[in-house]
Parts: structure tokens; C-alpha cells; sequence
């Protein structure tokens, strides 16, 4: 019997590895894309890709938080064979050997990204200085650097009781520069760097800084700096368009005006008591800290006729519904009164905050989004009062924190009804959300991720879905794995959402 003929689709010249036909500098491009663990094993593939690996230009590895609480005594009594004390820097080390051998010389790095756990004076800064020495040595048209020393939260507030702590407390002294790392100083001359993000290390600064081409600045909990080398290397990159200052314990003033920022975020630098900022480009803008004074932030050259497009607010301590609070507070938000998206996180905020009364007009904004957790009743009156000042939104997303208890482990246990109960939801609209004409005329997209179906979250879901008459896309993220629950959380919101709307449950 005759074989039958080969299909033209299946004919050798068809049937050859196309992908493997690329060059070493486009297979290393798609490579980067991956985990630096999973791009080193494509060498497994066939002989081609062994020396793939060589151009992949992104390098980067994160430490476990807590992986290093006993680094001290496996490094000192168990080390025999003299390793790190860290498989991130036996990883880095090895990914970079591995580079420059497989490509048969020094390719460029695009991207250099680490994490420690901890920074540990010593072995880590003989290998942070090799890796920095390598990098900045053949960093050629870009090159953009995330060195972050410790991993930790940025703010020392608690996120749940709302008790602080001193933010001082347990920093080194001015004196006391010992287990931080200093940065070399070529750094700072670097005309390939774009971005630059640093963590927790020394900012000793040069008498000359030459960086053309920064655009992108992030630093967080920089040590023994009270904003004057800041305020230096801002003024010494004249593309920068991006900055973020985080847990500047000891910053007190900041002036950017003569660089126009497209995107400034202010996180946790509680002492913080005057910022200077050129607004007439800004587009977005992020605070979280103490409630401000009306003069931290001043923006000048902002048009009256155009506000910030994006602004994300939060606060690390609660506000309280004094009359003083209330006022402060409202007063704070009329300063983004012409936002067009406001991302408000409402966890330390009393519901009188806001209620309508006080509220400024958020004439133009289409977007809102409100994070937080929603577990009392009080808050579907502060949706609706901040819906009463959004004429002419048209994206609600709500992001509702996890409650320690889930809804699934109370219906498990029998300690609540069918999630399905309609007594639980059937309440009158009391709340006067059939009144509100942005949701009945213009609010076309609703989010909700975190839902876990507790009683209020489902009455202000019911409230939301039915008096949004031109509603066109539902997108709800549930919070659990139990999928009976969501089941019958998933049919109750498709009887509520309008017919026609396009619906996604995840």
C-alpha cells in the first residue's frame, strides 16, 4: 500500500521551527519576558537556544520576605562550602556569569531588578558592588535599576486598628550609617539610565550628577536625608517626568518647579511641611499620609479650567466626624474637585466624610473608584452622597477589602442562611438611589472585586444594578474558592443587573 504524498502544509520547508530561525537578539528580547528561572531553562530546548540565554536583557530576582531570619547561623556554622547566605545572590551571580558566556562577550542589560529580604553589611555589598560595577560598565542606549535593600511595608501604621507608631522609631541616627548600603557614585553618571528606584540605602551624592536621560525616579525610606540631596538630583535631570518619594522620615521641604512632572506620588513622609510642585503638565497624583495641612502640597501653574486627570488619596491615620475633621477633610478634597478619576481609599474614614453635605462638585469626573472595607450599613449612604456629586460618571469600581471572616466559613458552619435568601436583600430603596441621575443616565460600567456577599455588600450591589438603567458591563471579582456560594451570589446579581449588560465573574 502506497503511503499517501506529503500535504503541502506538512512539506519540509513548511515544517521547519521558524521561532528557533530568529536572531540570538529577537529570541532574547521574548525571553525577557519570562522569569529569569524559566528563560535559563529554554536552553534545554535543543542546541540552538543553549546560548539564548546570553541576550536575554532583563535580569531580576526578589528574596521571600523572612527568608534570611536565620541567615547568620546557617552562613557561620552550616556553610561548609562557603555559599551565600542567599539564593537570590547566588542566582544573580550566576544569571550574569551565565550571560556573558553564552553570548561570547558583554550583551547590554535593559532591566536590573533585586529584592533582599534584608541587606547584611558585608558579603551582600562585595556582590552589590560587583553586579552595579558590571552593569553600569556596559549599559549602552537604556538601562533602568530597581535596587530595593529590604522588603517591608512603606508605613508603620497599622492597616486595621489604625494605632501608629512613632515613625522614628527604631531609624538609625544621623550618626549611624552602619548595614546601609552606599551607592557608587558612577551611578550618578550614567547617561543610559531611564529608571531609577531605590530602597533603603545611602543617597551620597556626587559634587557633579549627569543624568540625561532619567525620566523615572522612585525613592523610598532613604536614610539620614532631610530633602537636600533630593532636591539635587531632582535638579540635575532634566527629562524627569515621574517621582515618587516614600517614607522620607526626615524630609521637610521639596521644590519641582522647574521640571514639569507628569506623575508625582507623595507616600508616608509624615513630616513633610511644605512641596513645591509645577503642575501645568500633571497628570496624575498619589498622597497617602496624615491628613494635610491646606499648604503641604502646593501645584502651581495648574489651568482652573483643567484638573488633574487621576489622583489616588489615603490616609494612614482615621478621620474622625468632628466638625474640625469634617472640615479639614472636605477641604483637602476640594483641591481635586476637577479630577477626572478619583481613587479614594476610604478605610480610616468616618461615613460622615462623605455624605453630600460638604462634598465638592466632581463635575468632571468620570471615573470613581473606592476602596476599602464595606461592612456596615452606614456606607451605602456615603456611596450614594459621593454619587449625588458625580454628575457625569460613568465607571464605579468598588474595592472591598477581605473580611477575616469569610461568607463561605459562616455558611459552611450553618451560622447563616443560603447566601440566596432574597429576606436578606429585599429592602426598599430607603437609601435613594433610584433619585441619583448619574447612575440612572450616565453610569454605563460597574466593578466590584473582593465581594464576598455579607448583607451590606449585597444590598448596595441590589441598590447599584437596579437603578442603573444604562448600565453595559457588570465585572465582579469574588473573594473565595467556594464556588456553591458563588454560584448563588453570580444568580442573584444577574436578576438585579439589567437585561443586556454584559456580565463577568472571575
Amino acid at each position: 500500500m502506497e503511503s499517501p504524498s506529503l500535504s503541502p502544509s506538512l512539506s519540509p520547508s513548511r515544517a521547519r521551527d521558524r521561532i528557533s530561525g530568529l536572531p540570538d537578539d529577537v529570541l532574547g528580547h521574548i525571553l525577557s519576558f519570562l522569569p529569569n528561572d524559566e528563560a535559563g531553562r529554554a536552553a534545554v530546548l535543543c542546541r540552538r537556544w543553549c546560548d539564548v540565554f546570553g541576550h536575554v536583557h532583563t535580569i531580576s530576582f526578589e528574596e521571600r520576605e523572612g527568608e534570611r531570619n536565620d541567615d547568620w547561623y546557617t552562613y557561620y556554622l552550616e556553610a561548609t562550602e562557603r555559599r551565600s547566605c542567599s539564593t537570590a545572590i547566588d542566582r544573580i551571580s550566576a544569571a550574569l556569569l551565565c550571560r556573558r558566556r553564552c553570548a561570547g562577550g558583554h550583551v547590554p542589560l535593559r532591566t536590573f531588578r533585586f529584592a533582599f529580604d534584608k541587606f547584611m553589611d558585608g558579603l551582600d555589598t562585595i556582590q552589590v558592588d560587583q553586579w552595579l560595577s558590571y552593569v553600569l560598565e556596559y549599559a549602552r542606549q537604556e538601562l533602568n535599576l530597581d535596587l530595593r535593600f529590604v522588603i517591608e511595608p512603606i508605613c508603620h501604621h497599622d492597616r486595621y486598628s489604625g494605632a501608629a507608631v512613632d515613625d522614628n522609631a527604631g531609624s538609625d541616627s544621623d550618626d549611624d550609617e552602619t548595614g546601609l548600603y552606599r551607592l557608587p557614585r558612577r551611578l550618578f553618571s550614567c547617561a543610559a539610565l531611564k529608571t531609577l528606584c531605590l530602597s533603603h540605602c545611602l543617597l551620597k551624592l556626587p559634587e557633579a550628577i549627569h543624568l540625561p536621560c532619567l525620566e523615572t525616579l522612585r525613592l523610598t525610606n532613604i536614610r539620614h536625608d532631610s530633602g537636600r540631596s533630593v532636591q539635587r538630583l531632582v535638579s540635575s535631570c532634566p527629562r524627569l517626568d515621574d517621582l515618587t518619594l516614600e517614607a522620607f522620615h526626615h524630609l521637610r521641604t521639596l521644590t519641582v518647579l522647574h521640571r514639569r512632572l507628569c506623575r508625582f506620588a507623595l507616600r508616608c513622609c509624615h513630616s513633610a511641611k511644605s512641596i513645591q510642585i509645577d503642575a501645568s503638565e500633571l497628570r496624575s497624583i498619589e498622597f497617602r499620609g496624615y491628613l494635610p495641612r491646606e499648604s503641604l502640597v502646593t501645584l502651581h501653574g495648574l489651568p482652573a479650567s483643567r484638573g488633574i486627570t487621576s489622583c489616588t488619596l489615603a490616609l494612614c491615620t482615621p478621620v474622625s466626624k468632628s466638625p474640625a475633621k469634617l472640615k479639614a477633610f472636605r477641604r483637602f478634597l476640594w483641591s481635586f474637585a476637577a479630577s477626572k478619576r478619583l481613587h479614594l481609599h476610604h478605610q480610616r474614614l468616618h461615613t460622615k466624610c462623605l455624605t453630600a453635605d460638604g462634598l465638592p462638585l466632581f463635575f468632571h469626573m468620570t471615573h470613581l473608584v473606592l476602596q476599602g472595607r464595606v461592612h456596615r450599613r452606614e456606607f451605602i449612604g456615603a456611596v450614594r452622597g459621593m454619587l449625588e456629586q458625580t454628575p457625569n460618571l460613568e465607571v464605579l469600581s468598588l474595592h472591598m477589602a477581605e473580611e477575616k471572616e469569610r461568607l463561605w466559613e459562616r455558611v459552611e458552619s450553618g451560622c447563616l442562611g443560603k447566601a440566596g435568601d432574597a429576606a436578606m436583600v429585599m429592602v426598599p430603596d430607603g437609601w435613594g438611589f433610584s433619585k441619583t441621575p448619574c447612575l440612572r443616565l450616565r453610569v454605563r460600567e460597574i466593578n466590584m472585586e473582593h465581594y464576598e456577599g455579607n448583607e451590606t455588600q449585597r444590598t448596595l450591589a441590589r441598590l447599584l444594578f437596579a437603578n442603573a438603567i444604562v448600565l453595559e458591563r457588570v465585572r465582579v471579582v469574588f473573594a473565595g474558592k467556594c464556588f456553591a456560594v458563588q454560584a448563588r451570589l453570580e444568580e442573584e446579581i444577574e436578576s438585579w443587573a439589567k437585561d443586556g449588560s454584559e456580565r463577568i465573574f472571575m
